[in-house]
């Protein structure tokens, strides 16, 4: 289900992913990903990532889709 968000436009599109689909997308392994978010502080739950999380997983990882 995609939903409009505010960054829609700097983002890929927003809808609930999985840890491993977000770590594909920005090219890390499923490891990498983990040790990168432990890094900077971001606690995740298990199961589906909402579009508001990934968003501050992807500001606070400091990464821009090219």
């Amino acid at each position: 289900m995609e939903t409009t968000h505010p960054t829609a436009g700097k983002y890929p599109p927003v809808k609930a992913r999985f840890k491993k689909e977000i770590a594909d997308e920005m090219g890390y392994s499923i490891r990498t990903f983990q040790r990168r978010l432990k890094e900077a502080e971001v606690q995740i739950p298990r199961g589906l990532i909402s579009p508001e999380l990934q968003q501050e997983i992807f500001q606070k990882l400091g990464w821009n889709p090219g």
